[in-house]
C-alpha cells in the first residue's frame, strides 16, 4: 500500500496522461487504495491538479533544462520532473532542497539510474530558473504564461478578443466549492443557519438564488444536510439552467442528455415534484447516478429512461419542454478538468459540432406547442454555442429565440438574440445557453 503523497501523485498523472482517466475519478481511486494521512490527501490533490493545470509551462522548462527529446524520458522519471518543477515554481512552502531531495529518493523506486539525471536537471532548473526561455511571439508567451495550447489561446483569442486572457485566468482559478438548496427540504436563508451551526463559513451565490459558496469548513459531502438532501453540488452556472426551462403551463419536461441529473433535479425541485420529467441517457451506469441523486433528494416525478438522444421516441413528441444539455469539448471546465487542455484538439470540436445539430434536430421535435427549448453546453467555443444556436433558428422557422436574462454582472455576455456566454472564474464554469420558444410556421 502507498504511503507517500508524491508517489501517488505520480501514479495519477501517469493514469491520466498516459491511459486517458479522468483526474477526479483517478484521484478518488488512489485515496481508496492508499494509505494517506488527512494532509497528504490534500498534498496529492494541489500536486496532481496544479501539474495538470500548468503542464505545458512545465514542460516548456523542462525542454529547456533536458538535452534528449522529453519523450525519451521514462513515463514516471518524467512525472517525478514534472511535479518537482510544479513545487518549485508554484509552491513557496515546500522548500526547494526538500523537494529536490524527495525528487530523488522517489526516483529509486522506478530506476536504479536515474536518480542522478533527476538531481541533475532539477540543480540545473534551480540555478537558472526561467532566464533561458525565450517566444517567437506574444501568442507563444501567453501560451507559456497561462499553460493552454497555442491553437487554444488563438482561439480564444480570435473569438472572444481582449477577453482570451481573461478567460484562462478564470479556467486556472481554483473553483469554488457551491452547492443548490433542494427548495423541496429547506430554503437557501436555513441551509446557511445550518452549515453555520456546523462549522461552516458560507456565502450566497450571486445570480443563482438558489446557490451556496462555502469558503470554508468540513466536507459538506460528509455531514447530515446533505445526506438529508438539502444540498446538492453544482457549479453556479449549471444551477441556472433549470430556470430558464420552467413554466406553469408547462405538463412535462424532457431532459435529452441527463447524468448525472443535476439539471433534471433542479427542475423537479423548482416545480415542487409535481409535473412528469423524462431524463434520458445512454449509459445505464449513468441512470444509476440519476436514481441516486433523486432517491437522496427525495425526488418522485422523474423517470430515468436508457435511451440514446440522437434517435426520436415518436410517443414524446410535442409533449414537452425539452433541455439539451449537449455534449461538448468541455473548454468551459478545464479547471475542474485541467487534463481537458492536452485530451481535446481542433478536429474533435468540429465533429461535435455535427452530434450536436443532430440532437437539436431531434430535440425540437419534442417540443410542445408554444413550449420551449433550451440548449446548454459548458464551453467557450462559439461553433458549438452561439453558430449552433443560429443555425437552428435558420433552419427553424417555428422557433425563435426567447432571450435569457441573467442580470448584468461582469463575466455575461450577451448576443444580440438573447443567448449568454458566462465567463469562467471564482464560482461559474464558462458556460452557454440559449433559449428558443415553439411557435408554429410563419
Amino acid at each position: 500500500m502507498i504511503t507517500n503523497a508524491r508517489e501517488v501523485a505520480v501514479e495519477v498523472l501517469g493514469k491520466v496522461l498516459n491511459q486517458g482517466a479522468y483526474s477526479n475519478i483517478a484521484l478518488d481511486h488512489a485515496f481508496s487504495s492508499a494509505k494517506l494521512k488527512d494532509e497528504d490527501t490534500s498534498l496529492v490533490t494541489e500536486i496532481t491538479y496544479g501539474t495538470l493545470k500548468h503542464l505545458i509551462t512545465i514542460d516548456m522548462i523542462l525542454e529547456k533544462n533536458i538535452s534528449i527529446p522529453l519523450k525519451k524520458v521514462e513515463s514516471n522519471v518524467m512525472n517525478i520532473l514534472r511535479i518537482s518543477i510544479y513545487q518549485m515554481k508554484y509552491l513557496d512552502r515546500i522548500p526547494s532542497y526538500a523537494v529536490i531531495n524527495e525528487a530523488v529518493n522517489l526516483t529509486k523506486q522506478y530506476s536504479k539510474t536515474a536518480s542522478g539525471f533527476v538531481n541533475g536537471v532539477l540543480r540545473g532548473y534551480l540555478r537558472k530558473a526561467d532566464q533561458e526561455l525565450t517566444f517567437k511571439n506574444e501568442l507563444e508567451k501567453d501560451s507559456f504564461t497561462y499553460a493552454f495550447p497555442l491553437w487554444m489561446v488563438k482561439l480564444f483569442k480570435d473569438q472572444y478578443g481582449k477577453n482570451y486572457r481573461k478567460i484562462m485566468e478564470g479556467l486556472n482559478e481554483r473553483p469554488s466549492i457551491t452547492y443548490r438548496v433542494n427548495r423541496l427540504k429547506m430554503e437557501r436563508g436555513e441551509a446557511l443557519e445550518r452549515l453555520e451551526s456546523l462549522g461552516y463559513h458560507a456565502e450566497k451565490t450571486k445570480i443563482s438564488p438558489y446557490g451556496i459558496e462555502v469558503k470554508g469548513g468540513r466536507s459538506v459531502l460528509d455531514n447530515q444536510l446533505f445526506k438529508e438532501g438539502a444540498l446538492t453540488v453544482q457549479d453556479e452556472s449549471s444551477m441556472l439552467v433549470a430556470g430558464l426551462l420552467v413554466e406553469e403551463t408547462a405538463k412535462g419536461y424532457l431532459d435529452l442528455c441527463s447524468a448525472p441529473g443535476g439539471k433534471a433535479t433542479g427542475i423537479a425541485e423548482l416545480t415542487g415534484d409535481q409535473v412528469p420529467i423524462l431524463a434520458f441517457d445512454i449509459y445505464e451506469s449513468k441512470l444509476k447516478q440519476i436514481r441516486e441523486n433523486k432517491n437522496r433528494l427525495g425526488i418522485k416525478s422523474i423517470k430515468p429512461i436508457l435511451h440514446d438522444a440522437k434517435i426520436l421516441m415518436p410517443e414524446f413528441k410535442g409533449t414537452s419542454n425539452v433541455l439539451l444539455d449537449a455534449p461538448c469539448s468541455g473548454l468551459g471546465i478545464i479547471r475542474k478538468k485541467p487534463e481537458i487542455k492536452y485530451t481535446k484538439g481542433q478536429k474533435e470540436l468540429n465533429s461535435l459540432v455535427t452530434l450536436q445539430r443532430e440532437l437539436l434536430d431531434v430535440a425540437k421535435a419534442y417540443v410542445s406547442e408554444d413550449g420551449l427549448l433550451v440548449y446548454s453546453t459548458c464551453t467557450l467555443n462559439k461553433k458549438e454555442n452561439e453558430e449552433n444556436a443560429r443555425w437552428f433558428l435558420v433552419e427553424n422557422k417555428d422557433f425563435e429565440a426567447y432571450p435569457v436574462e441573467l442580470g448584468q454582472e461582469e463575466n455575461l455576455i450577451y448576443t444580440e438574440e438573447g443567448f449568454v456566454t458566462i465567463l469562467p472564474g471564482n464560482t461559474m464554469d464558462g458556460f452557454f445557453m440559449a433559449r428558443f420558444r415553439k411557435i408554429g410556421k410563419k
